[in-house]
């Protein structure tokens, strides 16, 4: 329902303000995909809920390939915005389809009316989500807006390709927090005490991934933004970049407290926390950015990530950080340490040389403190469930 009027807020929109007929057109068709999306979207939380999120990652994967495929085909024939655009709903409703094929093989799901009540409920319990997703939104994209006014174009344009590259980085909690959340909400109602010990090393791998990516992106800044976009023309990428991996560092480890907030049912303390950040990021923004431009508006970006991290793990059950947690971060910024060294040594001779030189050495540092153990690799592997040739995540 929300995607449907979404959609005819798209077309409304597009038709008072009067935009171009082929814009109207690309509204018309991409709405659809962005309901097909929804649906699918939808589906997914069903195989996510059943730990079946397999089905779902070779969705994506197909989903991937062919629109990359029939994009490319079309493009090779001369083909416009809009067949491509057709092209992109095909797929998503090839995407849907997949979907909802598993689902119903799984579920077997009964149709049937949804009562008043149900429908209050559902609403009242998923308000908090839908509050943080608004609030998400602000201070998401107000630094942008803010940039435009306040600063140069140029200033956009370095900004908006280093976030670019800040949002892609993030792809690690993303996955992650895909798979084991499902499995925190089973054991949070079945078994404590093997929750503990599932947050306590998710919070070792997370810090982990969280060095391991972020101190790359701040060491080889330089390089890969000449490699994606050219430093001559964006000389503040870079720079806008190191700032920001701070703050995905944070976004890293949030993940982790945010899915302990959601699994204990504690989701409305996210949704205040980030109330209070759709009000502080543009107050940092207007502070920062006539004194320091996109470098001011990447430190309200981090400043908000860390206030962000801080409320999640304040709302947190008591007692399930603790003293371990504080010893992984610190082993964490240990290892980040070396891997810098490593990566800083071997950019003398290039940036082959100094990701051959610093993420070997910090493959054996995060094992040797500690950080990452045997039995941490061997909690998350996958193993067949009994009865089934598909493999799914059983076990922690």
């Amino acid at each position: 329902m929300t995607a449907l009027a979404a959609y005819a807020c798209l077309i409304g929109a597009v038709l008072l303000l009067r935009r171009p007929p082929e814009v109207v057109q690309l509204a018309w068709v991409l709405g659809v995909g962005m309901i097909l999306f929804a649906a699918t979207a939808f589906l997914n939380s069903f195989l996510r809920g059943l730990e079946q999120v397999h089905y779902q990652a070779w969705g994506s994967v197909l989903e991937k390939v062919l629109e990359a495929a029939i994009i490319l085909a079309l493009l090779s024939a001369g083909g416009g915005l809009i067949p491509i655009a057709w092209a992109m709903v095909g797929v998503g409703v090839i995407h849907l389809a997949w979907t909802a094929y598993w689902v119903w093989r799984l579920v077997h799901p009964r149709w049937s009316a949804p009562r008043a009540e149900f429908l209050k409920e559902m609403v009242r319990e998923s308000l908090p989500f839908f509050l943080f997703a608004l609030f998400a939104q602000i201070y998401d994209k107000v630094d942008v807006a803010m940039l435009a006014v306040m600063a140069s174009d140029t200033a956009v344009g370095w900004y908006s390709a280093a976030y670019r590259l800040f949002e892609a980085l993030f792809f690690i909690p993303h996955i992650f927090s895909t798979v084991a959340f499902p499995v925190l909400s089973r054991l949070w109602k079945n078994n404590p005490e093997s929750y503990q010990e599932a947050v306590r090393r998710s919070f070792r791998l997370l810090c982990a991934a969280a060095a391991g990516v972020c101190v790359p992106a701040a060491v080889l800044a330089g390089p890969l933004v000449e490699f994606l976009y050219s430093e001559s023309e964006f000389s503040g990428t870079a720079p806008t970049l190191r700032i920001l991996a701070a703050g995905l560092a944070c976004m890293y480890v949030n993940t982790l407290f945010v899915m302990v907030l959601q699994s204990a049912d504690r989701q409305a303390a996210w949704a205040k926390a980030g109330a209070v950040a759709a009000l502080l990021n543009p107050a940092l923004n207007y502070c920062l950015i006539p004194g320091f431009g996109h470098l001011g508006a990447a430190g309200a970006t981090v400043v908000t990530e860390f206030f962000l991290a801080g409320a999640a793990l304040r709302a947190c059950p008591s007692g399930l950080f603790g003293r371990s947690e504080v010893m992984a971060a610190a082993r964490a910024l240990a290892a980040a340490a070396i891997l810098a060294a490593g990566l800083w040594l071997g950019l003398r001779w290039g940036v082959i040389p100094a990701v051959l030189i610093g993420l070997p050495l910090f493959g054996v540092s995060a094992l040797r403190l500690g950080l990452v153990t045997v039995a941490d690799a061997a909690a998350f592997q996958i193993k067949p469930r009994k009865g089934r040739g598909w493999r799914s995540w059983a076990r922690w």
